[in-house]
Parts: structure tokens; sequence; C-alpha cells
């Protein structure tokens, strides 16, 4: 039962990202895990709780790598190329699965659900912002920063390549040169370069 549960969660992930909402329901779900539609209400009550399920599971994977990378690092730089690591990391392991299902679920008309993606990126948010305040207050990043727009334009470029991977037809790595993407994000922060 728990093997179901879990292809269940994994295939209608990669429909949500894949192919969008539209197409994740019982039926596409189930023909291409090959059981029945009732199949899959055995092991969930709903489509909502499948999403739901999709949703947490995802976003807390990158709430709580964000986390560690903040607790591996000394200094506000090593946090920040800590979490740009995770995320990549993160990105390659899913194939930029969570960026385009938060998309997917912000678009939702299912309040619970747009509830959900805005609770956590309010949550991934603040502990970003958290540690660029640290850099500034220690003098490694810039003291003009807008710290939500630093914040929040860190989680747009992660977002912004998993979207170029997809319309690129899904080939090689999301990230080519995750070096450069450390360079950038850091320099703005220090307004090097």
């Amino acid at each position: 039962m728990g093997r179901t549960r879990e292809k269940i969660l994994k295939v209608g992930a990669e429909i949500i990202a894949h192919e969008g909402l539209r197409k994740f329901t019982a039926k596409n779900l189930a023909q291409k895990i090959g059981v029945s539609d009732a199949a899959i209400f055995k092991h969930f009550s709903s489509m909502n709780e499948i999403a739901e399920e999709i949703i947490r599971r995802y976003t807390n994977e990158c709430i709580l790598r964000t986390k560690e990378a903040v607790a591996l690092g000394k200094t506000p730089t090593e946090k920040i190329e800590k979490i740009l690591e995770g995320h990549m990391e993160l990105l390659e392991k899913t194939k930029g699965i969570i960026p385009i299902i938060c998309f997917e679920f912000s678009r939702s008309d299912k309040r619970s659900l747009k509830r959900r993606i805005s609770e956590f990126l309010e949550e991934y948010g603040n502990i970003i912002k958290e540690v660029i305040r640290e850099g500034i207050r220690r003098g490694e990043f810039r003291k003009d920063i807008d710290v939500d727009e630093a914040a929040f334009s860190i989680i747009g470029f992660m977002q912004a390549k998993a979207f170029q991977w997809f319309l690129k037809g899904k080939k090689g790595k999301l990230i080519k040169d995750p070096q450069t993407v450390k360079k950038l994000i850091l320099g703005g922060l220090k307004g090097e370069g």
C-alpha cells in the first residue's frame, strides 16, 4: 500500500509540473500508474488531498534544506552559498518540479493550496531575509540592499532556471555552471562587479 501511495505522489507531481493542473485528474493519474481511478481513492480521499501532500512534501524538503544550509554556514556569505548549493541540488534531483508546482498552485482556485504556497514562500523568504540582514549588519553585504527584493530575487532566479529548462525541452542539467550562479547572486549582494 505504501508503494502505490508514493507512486501516486511522484507521478502526480510530474503531471502537475509537466502537463499542468488541468491534466491532474484521477483518470490521467491512474492511467499513468497503471491502476483504476478507484484504486487512487483507496490511498487518498480526494485529488485535493493528493495535491496538498505533494505541496507539503516538496516545500518541506526545500525549507529543511534551507535551514540546514543556514546552520552549516559560519558567515552570511557561506550561508547564502550553501542555500544556493542546496537549491541547485534539489532542482537537479527533482528536475525543477518544486518551482513549477509552486507556480501552478499559485494560479489554482483552491484556497488551501494557495495558502500553503503562500506560507511556504513567506517562511522561505524570512529565512533568506534574516541571512541578508545579518550580512548587512556584519558588513559583508551592501547596506543599500532592499532585503525583500533580494530574498525574492533568489527565489525567482531558481524558478526562472526551472522554467528555462522546461522550455528548452528538459535536456541536460538545469544549472550548467553553479559557480557562476553563486557569483552572480553573491556579487549583487556584495556590490561586486
